[in-house]
């Protein structure tokens, strides 16, 4: 059998990567190509793995749902599980964006929550793909998970601190007490989710009373400290 390391001309086989290197960088067209079919393809994984979980969401699946080739998936990612890697991240990272917007100018902490829970809920209603790509990604993607816990985490805390610096009700708490804070109200407003707000795939707003219920009990007890 031929050495593998050489073509049938005779070229070694770093001499087509030689060539590929001198070629000219993508046109600007081609680059906005590129990252528009990249965008397509993490979407459209977001919308399998909703309905099918990420044990169903193949490769064939993703590029259906994409309208893409299924060799385009190869130009973006090497396999499935480094386009699980990144999906909880940019999906997860572009809810916190709007919600980040939402509170921007909140300064109260009812503000904060009342707002910021507002826009959760509203966000995973136009997009409840979501939630299932955040509740399946600690076992497909436990990386991506942890660093999307983090990133909520960090946002949340910085939430928090910009409300007590600005004379809120949180005014007796250390940064290290808002992390303990922040992780408190992280898991309320996933439990309320889970109990009120779901109905099969999809997410609906969490009842005005309920919200008025959260806030009250979770406003009081931290202004009684």
């Amino acid at each position: 059998m031929a050495d593998a390391s050489l073509r049938r001309d005779g070229e070694t086989s770093t001499e087509p990567s030689a060539r590929r290197a001198g070629r000219r960088p993508p046109s600007p067209r081609q680059v906005a190509k590129n990252a528009e079919t990249r965008r397509r393809i993490v979407e459209a994984a977001g919308i399998v793995v909703g309905r099918h979980g990420y044990a169903g969401a193949s490769i064939a699946r993703i590029t259906a749902e994409a309208g893409v080739a299924h060799g385009a998936f190869y130009l973006h990612f090497a396999n499935q599980q480094a386009l699980f890697d990144v999906l909880l991240p940019e999906l997860g990272g572009a809810m916190l964006d709007s919600l980040t917007a939402a509170i921007r100018d909140s300064r109260s902490l009812e503000d904060i929550e009342r707002r910021g829970l507002q826009a959760n809920f509203a966000y995973l209603a136009d997009h409840p793909e979501i939630y299932r790509v955040m509740n399946e990604a600690e076992l497909y993607a436990p990386a991506a998970f942890q660093q999307h816990l983090k990133e909520i985490q960090t946002r949340y805390v910085r939430s928090l601190r910009r409300s007590r610096d600005h004379g809120g009700d949180l005014h007796g708490f250390a940064d290290a007490e808002l992390e303990t804070v922040a992780a408190l109200l992280t898991g309320a407003r996933s439990y309320l989710l889970m109990m009120f707000c779901r109905d099969g795939n999809a997410i609906r707003p969490l009842e005005p009373e309920k919200l008025q219920t959260y806030l009250d009990v979770f406003l009081n007890g931290l202004r009684r400290r």
